[in-house]
């Protein structure tokens, strides 16, 4: 049976069906009447990004619904989505939202749903990928709009070992954090909206009139500057959750912040893997775990 997969985030929702996939701006406006999602919402007044998991519940459907659209789906299938880890492991019970979603998402093409943790998604992917399995630990770093996802994966073990979502972490605060201090010259208000934020880093300019600036490069280096920040600060959270057994081999990058270092990161004593596609990651892994091609 086809496999539609919608892993809908706080950035961005990424589709994969078949051969085809694709992104859509997690942005909306509604006006009481009309309801916009996607980009024709980020460009118009009154535009807002999702910003809460009870946001993220709540437009689940009006975001699988567009993305049967856009990628054309047809008969049966089954509809995969994902969550952030932390709200996933609170909520997957009798009566919590996990289930609640997926009933909400089920109905008419789709036949079954299933409901993944972020972050499982990219280590899934990158396990499919390796030729062989890795030694030791892998720990995947999920760099969200405004969410970073911990989670340190046994592969001997075939298991989670620790997980959590850093909320208030992500391409949001590395913008206002490392990004404007560097660009400050060129925002004379030095204010920006989250869906101005959103628009700079995915344009990688900014434009005033006749001039527009090219900071790709600052967006490089902020990202760099602030996956170090973030290593620190996962390395502390490892030590005081699990001790021990906080060791791992390898750091593995995705999500949209991961596609802010163009394949190249300055690792100095670790190895650490940027994948393939980052944002597509999650999807790419949540695709074989529903057992789709």
């Amino acid at each position: 049976m086809n496999v539609l997969v919608c892993d809908l985030g706080f950035s961005s929702a990424k589709w994969i069906y078949g051969e085809r996939k694709g992104r859509i701006i997690s942005a909306f406006r509604y006006d009481g009447d009309n309801l916009l999602i996607g980009e024709e919402a980020l460009l118009s007044s009154g535009s807002s990004y999702l910003k809460t998991m009870e946001e993220l519940g709540r437009y689940y459907p009006v975001f699988v619904e567009h993305c049967q659209q856009i990628a054309e789906t047809s008969g049966e299938m089954v509809l995969a989505v994902g969550l952030p880890y932390s709200y996933w492991l609170e909520q997957n019970k009798p009566g919590g939202a996990v289930p609640a979603i997926a009933k909400a998402l089920s109905g008419g093409a789709i036949s079954d749903v299933a409901v993944f943790p972020q972050g499982l998604g990219g280590i899934r992917d990158y396990l499919d990928q390796a030729s062989e399995r890795p030694d030791g630990n892998v720990l995947g770093i999920d760099i969200g709009f405004n969410t970073v996802i911990v989670t340190l994966f046994s592969p001997a073990r075939r298991q989670i070992i620790y997980g959590k979502t850093l909320n208030k972490r992500g391409v949001h605060q590395m913008a206002t954090s490392f990004l404007l201090p560097r660009i400050k010259n060129l925002a004379p208000s030095g204010t920006f909206t989250p869906v101005e934020i959103a628009f700079l880093i995915e344009k990688g300019y900014l434009q005033y009139g006749f001039e527009r600036h090219d900071v790709t490069r600052e967006i490089h280096e902020a990202g760099v500057a602030y996956v170090e920040h973030i290593l620190k600060d996962v390395q502390g959270e490892l030590q005081a959750h699990v001790g021990m057994h906080a060791d791992f081999n390898r750091v593995l990058l995705f999500g949209g912040g991961a596609a802010l270092l163009k394949d190249d990161f300055p690792a100095k004593n670790i190895e650490v893997v940027i994948l393939p596609e980052p944002e597509f990651a999650n999807a790419r892994g949540f695709l074989s775990l529903a057992g789709g091609k």
